[in-house]
């Protein structure tokens, strides 16, 4: 078991109360105890169904206290997403979507909505993307959803293929093979 080495002291940022940090724990360094963690991270609420309040830790979004209150609640107060017809939704990860119910890779899921990047893609070949293509974004912008920002790859990535790369080998191949039956087919007509 690793022990921890103490740092300098250091002060909560909830009750203000000096303490000494220890190195390795970065994010626990900001409070004094787990009461002052607790006391920041909860965000209290009140349920919408049963007005009993509850609390969640943030980054946790929830509006009801329990299951039972979000199926009694669920069709009347409280619709868990928004539909995003004809709009833009960008993620926590910062992927833009886009509404798209007619698409073929959305067919059954009960969201309708296409990552922007492959939409542009597809626009581009003029095809769908098939379930192992992947969109990379070039400048690790993922809002930067042009064409020219934008590489199709194969397989998972970032340990993935471009694509142009796994296939130039079959390409010039192919090429070869093109103009080798041309001049059979130029011999025969003559």
């Amino acid at each position: 078991m690793a022990t921890l080495r103490l740092k300098e002291t250091g002060k909560c940022e909830k009750c203000g109360k000096e303490f000494h940090q220890h190195t390795g724990r970065r994010e626990s360094n900001r409070w004094c105890s787990r009461e002052c963690f607790y006391a920041t991270a909860r965000i209290y609420k009140i349920c919408p169904t049963c007005k009993d309040e509850f609390y969640h830790l943030k980054g946790k979004i929830r509006v009801f206290c329990s299951k039972k209150c979000r199926q009694e609640g669920n069709g009347r107060i409280y619709h868990a997403q928004p539909t995003f017809k004809g709009e833009r939704h960008i993620t926590g990860r910062g992927y833009v979507y886009i509404h798209s119910p007619d698409h073929p890779s959305v067919q059954g899921k009960p969201y309708k909505r296409v990552a922007e990047h492959r939409l542009t893609m597809e626009k581009f070949l003029g095809r769908y993307l098939h379930p192992w293509e992947l969109v990379h974004h070039k400048s690790e912008d993922k809002e930067e959803n042009q064409i020219g920002n934008l590489e199709l790859w194969s397989k998972g990535h970032p340990n993935g293929d471009k694509v142009s790369d796994v296939y130039i080998s079959e390409i010039i191949a192919l090429r070869q093979h093109i103009s080798q039956l041309e001049s059979e087919l130029a011999k025969l007509k003559s």
